[in-house]
């Protein structure tokens, strides 16, 4: 998860005097990774406070007005188009000269005439004034500004934003709270933190009704009613940290509850109390037809696993992703119910997948955020809500689902340390360590570790806390030694072997490794004639184009070789990735490797260059003996098509793709594909090179010309012209050539023979026995006759 957040604002859990940069690199070899640091100055001059005291209509621009401002020193007219402007706000203004985007692109205002009227200056977004990426209005100051002030006067705007990325198992770090406690660790700081301490004196009760009834669903859920709250814009510190953040302020209401999402990395709500039939809170399972219309302005249809958040009659918020706009705080507001919860992370996932609505919360949620986080967060609303927008509590905290925790201890024995890192460090360093990160250590050989609530999730055994000691230790601190002994040359497992070598072979052939899902459309898996009743299909999948699991690679391919046709005159490619055939009902798909390739050769016929593709490959993995036979099935041209197998097994086929085929993914050229069991492949294939002298005597080959059937295969040919003798010792195709002249349905198959003997110079009269015979059981066994 990325995170942008301000050093300042970290740094107030710190006090530290360390730079920004000594801490982003301790950060970041010991924690998170620091990915920038983003310098935060004023972007503009000439900008200042000033409040409005009049707007009129342009006379000629319906879309234009014109707001008249007071600086405190004189009261100008502005040409504005902003919509959200309104008498009494103060924003702020760019004088006459003020110069707007410094050290990038620099603009400067002037005086100058709108659709004939004057206007002195500019009102600015906060885009404009390099502070945030809204534009959408004028930036709206708080109503305790002072007028006639350069904004950087009043506004804290010297900063260092930090991009830091956090790990997914990682969600206590998730803000600044958590960022401040592992700086603290990483640095050997301090970590000054302490619990609100709002005012919880009730003055005036209201009734509310909180009733759980999902605690497997929501664990834990609190609420807490805030009367006589008054909403405004928050100030300008809390609106700077929200907007360095990517979030935009909207009013001090919503903007405590994203600063506390910021804050303590925990997501809160907040209701307008008022709204709420029959002053009733349920948490429970959504109701078939009911439909929520969400903060983002669209209306939701809810099914009935999903959770909301309930009132006497109708959902206020869906449950840890996103509130109700009917339920909402407005400026009219004056009585608040605060809830803060934890959810079970699967449903929220679900929940969001499921109703394509995703938001910062949800992220969160996800991740499994702790029931005791609730309670600091809560009593951080309530201390802000006092502090920015001012009223009283009018409830106890009401607590519903988990009140009691039991921590994780965990037996740790300190000299594991020495036989997993190689380096001794002292106990008082290990119980400084793991202190430092909020565990509790007592013990003195075996240590007894407590486990902290916002750990619990993530350190569950001793490596766990090893591996705690070690990044703050330092990665960059552990001794460095070479391996010794014997270095092994690859793992046992045929596939890890293979996998690579596969692919190196096939590169060094030409071809290019293409990558594609392995969730398929239901399209994809009939191009090729695939029965569609086999596939596994996606409970929740992403969209309609990989709602499958592939049976096989080559819809990809094809595909792959279709994109690139108009780039490339010629194409050899292949992928090798897994498959999913199904296995038994309402059980896990199989998952096993394939080995698929395709190749075009512009408008020539590509058989034979598949053929090589395959032979080249066969012959670097050990396989020299293999068998072809005609293969057969939709996908092949008739004909020209064979399946490999070798010692018994079936390794896969090659061949040209049938034409209907090729036409589905607009292929108007002849395409060559092979496609193999990569296990099998794996399995079978030989790594080991055996040693053979160079010949001591010398060769003598023969070239034949002979005429066979269409239908007779050169690898049977070759197989059964090797047994003929032990003389000779290679048997090479050269070329195959039809005509009519050759007779109906027949071919020319050119070949030689290579004659050696290991013991002498053979004779030509030996050779020419040989000859005789091969040409007799050509004839006889092939119906062949010599050209």
């Amino acid at each position: 998860m990325d995170l942008k957040l301000s050093y300042n604002w970290i740094n107030e859990y710190l006090k530290s005097k360390k730079s920004v940069a000594d801490f982003a690199r301790e950060l970041s070899l010991k924690c998170q990774s620091v990915e920038r640091i983003h310098e935060v100055k004023p972007t503009f001059s000439g900008v200042i406070t000033a409040r409005i005291i009049d707007i009129v209509k342009h006379p000629n621009a319906d879309k234009l007005r014109l707001p008249t401002v007071d600086t405190g020193r004189e009261k100008l007219q502005i040409v504005c188009g902003a919509p959200n402007i309104e008498v009494g706000q103060i924003v702020p203004l760019a004088l006459a000269d003020a110069v707007l985007g410094l050290g990038t692109e620099n603009f400067k205002i002037k005086k100058t005439n709108i659709r004939g009227i004057d206007s002195n200056g500019m009102l600015c977004s906060q885009k404009e004034l390099g502070l945030g990426e809204d534009h959408t209005g004028i930036m709206i100051l708080p109503p305790d500004t002072p007028i006639g002030k350069k904004l950087e006067e009043v506004m804290p705007i010297n900063d260092y934003v930090l991009d830091i990325e956090v790990t997914s198992n990682r969600p206590d770090a998730m803000s600044v709270v958590g960022l401040a406690r592992e700086g603290a660790a990483a640095l050997g700081l301090k970590f000054d933190f302490k619990l609100p301490r709002p005012d919880l004196k009730i003055k005036a009760s209201l009734p509310l009704t909180v009733k759980l009834a999902e605690p497997k669903m929501c664990p834990r859920y609190q609420a807490v009613i805030i009367s006589g709250v008054k909403v405004g814009p928050s100030p300008l510190w809390l609106q700077l940290r929200l907007i360095q953040a990517g979030m935009r302020p909207i009013n001090n209401l919503v903007d405590i509850t994203n600063y506390i999402l910021l804050e303590y990395g925990r997501p809160m709500h907040v209701f307008d109390y008022d709204k709420l039939s029959g002053q009733k809170i349920i948490i429970r399972q959504a109701k078939a037809g009911e439909k929520i219309l969400a903060l983002d302005g669209k209306v939701y249809e809810l099914k009935p696993e999903m959770l909301v958040i309930a009132d006497g009659k109708v959902p206020v918020a869906v449950g840890g992703i996103m509130g109700g706009e009917e339920s909402a705080a407005t400026a009219e507001t004056k009585t608040i119910v605060f809830e803060c919860a934890a959810f079970d992370p699967v449903l929220i996932r679900k929940t969001a997948r499921a109703l394509n609505l995703h938001s910062d919360s949800s992220s969160l949620f996800e991740k499994n955020l702790h029931p005791q986080s609730t309670y600091p967060a809560i009593l951080r609303a309530i201390e802000l809500t006092q502090q920015l927008a001012g009223g009283a509590v009018a409830s106890k905290i009401m607590d519903a689902g988990v009140k009691s925790y039991k921590p994780v201890k965990i037996k740790f024995d300190p000299a594991k340390i020495k036989d997993h890192l190689g380096v001794d460090v002292p106990l008082a360093k290990v119980k400084a360590i793991l202190q430092s990160l909020g565990f509790g250590i007592s013990g003195t050989k075996i240590l007894s570790v407590t486990v902290p609530w916002w750990r619990a999730y993530d350190v569950e055994y001793d490596y766990d806390l090893l591996e705690e000691v070690a990044r703050i230790y330092g990665y960059h601190n552990l001794p460095l030694t070479l391996p010794q002994g014997e270095i092994p040359l690859s793992p046992k497992e045929p596939i890890l072997v293979w996998e690579a070598k596969i692919k190196n072979i096939l590169a060094a052939a030409g071809f290019t490794e293409s990558l594609n899902y392995s969730m398929v459309s239901q399209k994809s898996i009939k191009s090729i004639g695939g029965d569609i009743a086999k596939a596994v299909k996606i409970f929740n999948p992403l969209n309609e184009e990989l709602e499958y699991m592939r049976l096989c690679l080559v819809p990809g391919l094809l595909q792959n070789a279709a994109d690139n046709t108009k780039n490339f005159s010629e194409i050899k490619i292949f992928e090798l990735s897994h498959v999913y055939p199904p296995r038994a009902a309402n059980d896990l798909p199989d998952e096993y490797a394939r080995l698929t390739g395709v190749l075009t050769a512009g408008r020539e016929n590509p058989y034979l260059a598949v053929k090589g593709a395959v032979e080249f490959l066969l012959n670097h993995a050990g396989m020299t003996d293999y068998q072809l036979a005609p293969a057969t099935g939709s996908i092949w041209t008739a004909g020209q098509a064979f399946s490999v197998n070798y010692q018994g097994s079936n390794l896969g086929e090659f061949g040209l793709v049938a034409k209907n085929i090729t036409e589905k993914f607009g292929l108007d050229n002849l395409v060559g594909l092979f496609d193999f069991d990569f296990r099998a492949l794996a399995t079978l294939a030989k790594s080991g090179k055996v040693y053979q002298p160079i010949p001591a005597f010398p060769e003598s080959s023969r070239d034949l010309a002979v005429i066979f059937e269409q239908k007779t295969n050169w690898q049977e040919i070759a197989a059964r012209v090797g047994k003929v003798s032990p003389l000779l010792a290679q048997i090479e195709y050269l070329s195959t050539f039809t005509d009519k002249t050759l007779g109906e349905g027949k071919k020319s198959l050119a070949f030689r023979l290579v004659f050696r003997s290991p013991e002498r110079t053979l004779k030509s009269e030996e050779v020419d026995e040989v000859m005789k015979e091969i040409l007799a059981i050509l004839e006889k066994q092939f119906n062949a006759k010599l050209r």
